[in-house]
């Protein structure tokens, strides 16, 4: 469900003309959007190697997007993968989501490297579908090596015109199913004296914006998260780190409503890039693909990340370097 968007809709929505600047000048930074891989990654990563052979991943919102794209990296590393989806629309959310038939296809590419794949249709919400599914992977596999909570929803406005629902599915899903997740899998972890968990923040983590206040809040949460976790678990050799990227082109971005508030003078994909390219980002980039994602989860999933933990890793075209700290 990382590729999941609610947007408050309201009609006596005052029209603001300074909507794509202020939108912009936040530097977007909502993680489930898109473009080229910086380098950002140890460059012994551009080669994968199989070291996770006979490994476990289970990943969040995995049907498409981040998610698949991290089920992937992990997949051409040698690890079995679980694929945890609502693969449904929910109410709250105002664009569609992943499909059944997403998650099936899904799990042929992830099979297509050559490792076997359990596909999950759940809702992270339920702590109960999500023990459920970390028992199918420790009955089927033997063990669980790594958890990729990336789940989320977002979406577009002023903070007075959302309903209820759409700010507790927001909540719900980004912040509750995160710590659900991790609930579910750190009594196995901490059985094992081994593993990690890699939350999928975003830039919006780490700075505020207007547009975004309500997935703005959660990402902020759910990086304390990661930090608590990884004082908690770092005694039984387990590691939890954040990955908050900018723009990444998935579903969620790209798609009529988001394109139309962010980019109304071209409200396409290449518009919207044209934007992020020539007036906010350090880097001369659009966006982020998914894979450019998914290569960073798949280092800290890896063996070379081991002794790294507790860390928040932007990936931001160099917007990071505009925060403070």
């Amino acid at each position: 469900m990382n590729d999941q968007k609610t947007n408050g809709k309201n009609s006596e929505e005052p029209a603001n003309p300074g909507r794509r600047k202020a939108i912009l000048a936040s530097g977007l930074g909502v993680a489930a959007a898109a473009g080229s891989t910086i380098g950002a990654v140890p460059s012994s990563m551009a080669e994968t190697r199989r070291d996770m052979d006979g490994k476990t991943a289970l990943i969040t919102g995995g049907a498409r997007g981040i998610g698949l794209a991290s089920a992937e990296a992990l997949a051409k590393a040698g690890a079995n993968i679980i694929l945890f989806d609502v693969a449904a629309d929910l109410p709250g959310v105002n664009y569609p989501l992943s499909k059944e038939s997403d998650l099936a296809a899904a799990q042929s590419a992830i099979e297509a490297h050559g490792v076997q794949c359990i596909t999950y249709k759940g809702d992270v919400r339920d702590r109960g579908a999500l023990s459920d599914a970390v028992a199918q992977a420790i009955g089927q596999f033997g063990s669980l090596d790594h958890v990729v909570v990336n789940a989320g929803v977002t979406q577009i406005g002023m903070i007075e015109y959302f309903s209820d629902e759409e700010v507790q599915t927001v909540i719900d899903i980004n912040l509750t199913g995160a710590v659900r997740t991790v609930q579910a899998a750190v009594p196995v972890l901490r059985k094992q004296q081994s593993g990690g968990i890699t939350i999928i923040a975003s830039l919006l983590g780490r700075q505020g914006d207007e547009w975004f206040s309500i997935y703005s809040a959660t990402k902020w949460a759910v990086i304390g998260l990661a930090k608590s976790t990884a004082l908690m678990m770092g005694q039984h050799n387990v590691t939890c780190n954040a990955i908050c990227p900018t723009v990444v082109k998935t579903d969620l971005m790209n798609n009529d409503y988001v394109l139309g508030a962010m980019s109304p003078q071209d409200p396409t994909w290449e518009g919207l890039e044209e934007l992020m390219k020539h007036w906010r980002n350090p880097l001369p980039i659009g966006a982020y693909q998914p894979d450019d994602i998914g290569e960073v989860v798949r280092y800290f999933a890896s063996d070379e990340a081991r002794k790294i933990t507790g860390e928040v890793f932007g990936v931001t075209a160099g917007l990071f370097a505009r925060n403070t700290a």
